[in-house]
């Protein structure tokens, strides 16, 4: 390995150490310290700054892992067969990441970046939609995107109660598959 790229593995395995440590913390406290970080990244301030310049930089790549995620759930989708229980097992594991991630509910997403992510994440899920209203599955009358917005809010308010302690992760998940079915279900 030559000393170039013995660097870049060091800057990239530092990066995910950071990243990996924000999450944790973030996730006890979410007003974890940048040093705290460095600290539990194993690494000290210069390169926790060399790598996030301030804390809005690290929380945007937090909100980039989670829609990567997120990007790499909604790329699992099954192609064929029943929509609805895939979905609802789809809900189930966004609401593990969710919670994984429950810290980013807290900060405001202003970048026009994510919203971009956030579309490329969520286009297997509408197409899912559309084909379970091919399908009879899903109501017709139901825009897609709008659909896939439900999902997500699910997603968010699940995370809440379990952020507030109103429910468990297991409660949580199937109170959201039951109102996932209930509003795309035809009547």
């Amino acid at each position: 390995m030559t000393v170039a790229a013995q660097v870049r593995a060091d800057v990239e395995r530092n990066r995910a150490a950071i990243i990996a440590a924000a999450i944790a913390l973030f996730g006890q406290s979410p007003q974890a310290s940048m040093q705290q970080i460095a600290e539990a990244a194993g690494v000290n301030r210069a390169t926790l700054y060399r790598h996030f310049t301030n804390r809005e930089q690290l929380v945007t790549a937090l909100h980039e892992q989670v829609l990567a995620d997120t990007a790499a759930l909604s790329n699992r989708l099954p192609t064929e067969g029943p929509v609805v229980p895939a979905l609802r097992d789809y809900l189930d594991e966004a609401i593990t990441i969710g919670e994984r991630y429950r810290f980013i509910l807290m900060y405001r997403r202003s970048d026009p970046a994510l919203f971009e992510s956030e579309v490329r994440a969520s286009a297997p899920v509408i197409r899912m939609i559309r084909r379970g209203q091919i399908q009879g599955e899903i109501d017709g009358r139901l825009d897609p995107v709008f659909a896939a917005g439900q999902l997500a809010m699910l997603v968010i308010g699940a995370v809440g109660l379990l952020d507030r302690g109103a429910m468990n992760l297991d409660e949580a998940r199937e109170q959201a598959k039951i109102a996932f079915g209930n509003a795309v279900v035809p009547r």
